[in-house]
């Protein structure tokens, strides 16, 4: 019989997941401050976090008994997973369980865009009653671009497939997943083609910033933008300018560079106000991901994830 593990999880969870582990030493402290957090690093064989703060390789260096460490959700840009993997720690995440949530806000807000819902809201509430000059535009005839194509990226290809318009996915890493549904493109494709672009893309060094002034000006046709990956995909001031010039007909963002809206840069005050202002925006505080359902379903594929691994 092997000994029981030291679970350490510092974020709030669905209760399936401590059911899940009643047979292993358990130390749930949601709520813990960074100073108790080197403490109980010091026993904890696994540990179980989300977004409460950035695991880097000072953190990890005080983990000496450290074996796994499991994210509820689907980025691992806040854990170093090289130093981690390195120290011979297995990281892992649980994509499945969000993916169907944020597929589906994805399509909330596209259909939102199309359908001059902020605009048209606004106006009504101000006495407002414009139906012509709120007219909106079908899905089925337009293309959308998924750049992106791992379990969100592909969900939502599942998710648009109904409503009948062209899909094109463009995927740096992964290849041959083309469909009846979907057309496997290079970039450079679905830029030429695309009147919607959707991304769905870890933050690392080739997605950082890929939306940019160069990006904008390489689409070919006006575009709607949605971004439910991470904030620092899109240069702000860029997106901006498109906006603008129009050549970003509307943008929904679920996620920004800094999400700590009382510790913005005087700059991003004026970029955030000008979001917050536009009828051609919609802005959602990183909520995509973050269903009561997904909450459950994260729960428990990461809590068998690690089952499995303690299993082996």
């Amino acid at each position: 019989m092997r000994l029981k593990h030291h679970i350490l999880i510092i974020d709030h969870v669905h209760p399936v997941l401590l059911d899940l582990f009643q047979n292993e030493v358990v130390v749930y402290k949601p709520d813990i401050a960074d100073f108790q957090f080197a403490l109980a690093l010091e026993s904890a064989t696994v540990l179980i976090m989300r977004s409460k703060l950035t695991l880097n390789k000072e953190w990890i260096d005080q983990a000496p008994r450290l074996q796994y460490i499991g994210r509820l959700g689907s980025g691992m840009d806040n854990i170093d997973v090289a130093y981690a993997e390195s120290k011979g720690i297995v990281c892992e995440n649980a994509p499945e369980g969000n993916r169907n949530a944020v597929a589906e806000q994805t399509m909330g807000m596209l259909l939102s865009l199309l359908a001059n819902v902020p605009k048209a809201s606004a106006e009504v509430a101000a006495g407002i009653w414009d139906r012509k000059g709120n007219q909106g535009i079908e899905l089925q005839n337009l293309t959308v671009g998924i750049i992106g194509y791992g379990h969100v990226g592909s969900r939502l290809a599942e998710v648009l497939a109904p409503f009948g318009c062209r899909i094109l996915a463009y995927d740096k890493f992964v290849s041959g997943y083309g469909s009846e549904s979907v057309q496997e493109v290079t970039l450079e494709m679905l830029q030429k083609e695309a009147d919607i672009v959707s991304l769905h893309v870890p933050l690392n060094e080739y997605s950082r910033g890929m939306i940019n002034v160069k990006f904008v000006e390489e689409m070919k046709n006006p575009f709607y933008l949605l971004n439910l990956s991470r904030g620092e995909v899109v240069n702000i001031s860029n997106l901006i300018r498109g906006l603008e010039t129009k050549k970003i007909a509307g943008a929904g963002l679920d996620v920004l560079p800094n999400e700590k809206l009382d510790n913005l840069t005087s700059e991003q005050q004026k970029e955030i106000k000008y979001l917050a202002n536009s009828q051609r925006v919609i802005l959602t505080p990183h909520i995509g991901g973050l269903t009561k359902d997904s909450y459950k379903k994260l729960a428990e594929v990461l809590g068998e994830k690690v089952l499995q691994w303690m299993n082996i």
